[in-house]
């Protein structure tokens, strides 16, 4: 078998037709623009003083007491209180004497009890003069007195309610049976004052305040608290109708 001859396959070649291939195209790299580095100022150095303060020295303050003690000062309010009630009314206690007729028998018998004692035992005793034993009777007897005349005081008690009064827990007074007024305080012969109105068709004294001492000023505190505690009760109570003047209910 024939080899081709050399030369024929290179004219083989020559022959063929070309390509069409884009030339290349060598770019020049882009020149690149460096700046000089620059030379920055250098941040400013802050001192620092580090300062020791000096503690302060607590010395211990020592109170020296007066000579003498304190004044203390007693009870502006003294024998009165006012406070709330859980049924929504006011209650008012402040200090009277009890002048019923029972204290004053029990006030006699222990005066006589006391009189009594005195006696037997200056009798049994070896005072020979009638003056002396007389003498001692009698100191006794006005040292009894002068023990037992003091009157009992004691506490009572006003309720002002929406729709009524209550003295002493116990004594009911409505308010739709005061027509003719609210009760007011009005002063009687012994310089006290008495509370009194008209309920229903009477006129009744529903207490009385007394003054114990020169500067006693219960009454007016007593009277200024009863009328604004009638104040602020019983008007809106008769104005918004739950309670009825003259009414059954």
């Amino acid at each position: 078998m024939e080899r081709p001859n050399r030369l024929a396959r290179t004219s083989f070649k020559r022959e063929l037709p070309r390509i069409n291939r884009t030339p290349f195209t060598v770019r020049p790299r882009p020149l690149v623009t460096r700046l000089p580095a620059r030379s920055l100022p250098k941040a400013p150095t802050i001192a620092r003083t580090v300062r020791t303060i000096p503690r302060p020295i607590h010395t211990p303050v020592v109170l020296e007491l007066p000579a003498q003690p304190l004044a203390t000062h007693e009870d502006a309010y003294l024998d009165y209180s006012r406070t709330l009630t859980a049924e929504g009314g006011v209650l008012l206690v402040y200090k009277d004497l009890d002048l019923r007729l029972r204290h004053t028998i029990w006030r006699l018998g222990a005066w006589s009890a006391s009189t009594g004692a005195a006696w037997a035992i200056i009798a049994h005793s070896q005072i020979h003069s009638r003056w002396i034993a007389g003498l001692a009777l009698l100191s006794a007897a006005v040292i009894n007195w002068l023990i037992v005349r003091k009157p009992v005081e004691v506490l009572r008690s006003i309720e002002i309610r929406p729709d009524c009064m209550i003295l002493e827990g116990c004594d009911v007074f409505w308010l739709r049976k005061m027509e003719g007024g609210w009760p007011e305080f009005a002063p009687d012969e012994d310089g006290n004052e008495v509370l009194a109105g008209i309920y229903g068709t009477r006129w009744i004294e529903f207490l009385t305040v007394r003054r114990f001492y020169d500067n006693d000023r219960m009454i007016e505190v007593l009277e200024a608290h009863l009328k604004e505690a009638m104040t602020r009760l019983w008007e809106p109570a008769i104005a918004l109708g739950t309670v009825q003047m003259g009414s059954g209910r």
